[in-house]
């Protein structure tokens, strides 16, 4: 059958001939190189989050951690959501995709943009309720904003979700293109590229001021508002991605758009669980760097370093290290720890790790 036979699913421009057989490879190869590569690296940061969660830390699993391996469960079904986006046109000109494979390419879309939501939303509880655990018992009255935060982002991706799942009705009409029978679809994927936008810049901006109130040395503070606040660098994606929506809505290269679309969301998404990953990895860097065997309990005196010394007199006392509201940092003995169960103005081993890998290693 020759090319003259096939119907493109939209106009060519002025001046182009589409061409069926070879069309021009805009962003699909991009697509597929980006899916890979996404499940590689994140896929890799995963692994080594569960390496020290179990080994190296050896604590109990949070909210967090729950958090962070539903949303790269929801990340895998992305990405492979987003190579069959390619193989039914998406990254070629819309003029050079046949009338099939745009059905079937729309159908892949419909999918992306169910699994978007819960990806979206569970990736930045994981980032959210990080930074409540460590802060929690120090910044109370914050962190109850931080959890009212939290269930407005609850609420308004469970909506989300239903109305994107219900876009069209019947949902055929999605991929069919029967306009008719189907919401503003441009607001509804505004809305939600501006709630992603305005929650991650959230999440960039609330490590800061809690950090610097705390009574740590300024190189220390840089630590751990950088590992805080990596999360955030997906703002950078989510403001790309409102300006893609916005500009390009009523594009008619939509199978370009919608691979650009997709793109974005690889990059918010897999920088977000690197970052919710970062604690743990720090971890590991720590105790390779300094020789110390950190665990979920009590801060033993097994570190390397040379503050950390005791003499031999010393030894047979079983000491735990607590941080008080300004975070000055003091031991007692096993029973006075004890006695001090369940004071508010303490942080237990499991609230600040994230904090401890990053301000508490060596200079």
């Amino acid at each position: 059958m020759g090319s003259t036979t096939v119907t493109g699913a939209s106009p060519a421009p002025s001046g182009t001939t589409p061409n069926f057989e070879h069309p021009t490879d805009v962003l699909r190869t991009v697509n597929y190189v980006t899916q890979a590569l996404s499940l590689v690296f994140v896929t890799a940061f995963m692994c080594l989050k569960y390496y020290a969660k179990t080994t190296v830390l050896r604590g109990t699993w949070n909210l967090d951690d729950f958090a962070t391996y539903a949303a790269y469960v929801l990340f895998v079904g992305y990405c492979i959501v987003g190579i069959f986006v390619s193989e039914y046109g998406g990254g070629l000109n819309q003029w050079e995709v046949t009338t099939d494979e745009i059905v079937s390419f729309f159908k892949a879309g419909y999918a992306a943009t169910i699994f978007y939501a819960p990806m979206a939303f569970t990736v930045k509880m994981s980032l959210l309720l990080i930074i409540a655990k460590v802060f929690g018992p120090v910044h109370k009255k914050t962190i109850i904003g931080i959890w009212v935060f939290m269930a407005l982002l609850a609420g308004y991706y469970f909506s989300a979700l239903v109305v994107k799942i219900r876009i069209c009705w019947p949902i055929r009409a999605y991929w069919e293109g029967d306009t008719s029978k189907c919401l503003n679809q441009s607001a509804i994927i505004t809305a939600d590229a501006i709630v992603s936008a305005v929650s991650d810049l959230v999440i960039l901006l609330m490590p800061t001021p809690l950090t610097w109130s705390l009574q740590l040395p300024l190189r220390k503070k840089l630590r751990v508002t950088g590992i805080l606040c990596a999360g955030g660098v997906a703002t950078a994606f989510s403001v790309y991605r409102l300006i893609l929506i916005v500009v390009d809505a009523h594009s008619t290269n939509q199978t370009i758009v919608f691979v650009k679309v997709i793109l974005s969301g690889n990059a918010e998404v897999g920088i977000g669980l690197i970052c919710a990953c970062l604690p743990a990895v720090t971890a590991i860097y720590t105790r390779r760097l300094g020789g110390s065997g950190y665990t979920s309990g009590a801060y033993g005196n097994r570190s390397g370093s040379k503050h950390w010394k005791q003499d031999n007199t010393q030894s047979s006392t079983t000491n735990q290290i607590y941080v008080n509201r300004s975070f000055h940092m003091s031991t007692c003995p096993r029973e006075e720890a004890a006695r001090r169960h369940g004071d508010p103005d303490q942080l237990s081993q499991d609230q600040i790790e994230l904090v401890t890998h990053a301000a508490w290693s060596k200079e």
